[in-house]
């Protein structure tokens, strides 16, 4: 089993569980409460369930990293089509956060867009690695 990449695949949990704990802090950096006051309340209570569904699965992938590194390292076909899919979600995340977000609001937080920029194509890669690299 390559070490390397387990070690990549720890250190991308660790940068997940970052990226979800950054969630506790965009309601206040991006004005929420304000911004979604001019929406309806169902369009305001799905918002909030998606924020909130988002963390749950954020904190999911982070642990799955950390407690079962060996099998995303291919160690298993789970652990390496759960590798696939999580190349395929970051890959596609890196992609609309560099192309699709605001580019206002990325002017206005340049280091956090790039910052979530680089974890988001570090995990891509990561994950990308363990597809087809592991084991």
């Amino acid at each position: 089993m390559n070490f390397t990449l387990q070690i990549a695949i720890k250190l991308a949990g660790v940068l997940q569980l970052i990226t979800a704990a950054a969630n506790f802090f965009l309601p206040t950096k991006l004005h929420y409460r304000e911004n979604l006051a001019r929406v309806s309340p169902i369009i305001r209570q799905i918002f909030i369930v998606h924020s909130i569904y988002i963390v749950i699965v954020l904190i999911g992938f982070g642990l799955i990293c950390l407690l079962f590194t060996h099998d995303l390292c291919g160690a298993s076909a789970l652990g390496t089509f759960l590798s696939g899919f999580l190349a395929l979600f970051w890959g596609l995340r890196t992609v609309l956060q560099i192309i699709y977000y605001d580019d206002t609001v990325k002017k206005e937080h340049p280091i956090g867009a790039w910052f979530f920029a680089f974890v988001f194509f570090y995990l891509a890669v990561v994950f990308t690695a363990a597809t087809f690299f592991g084991k």
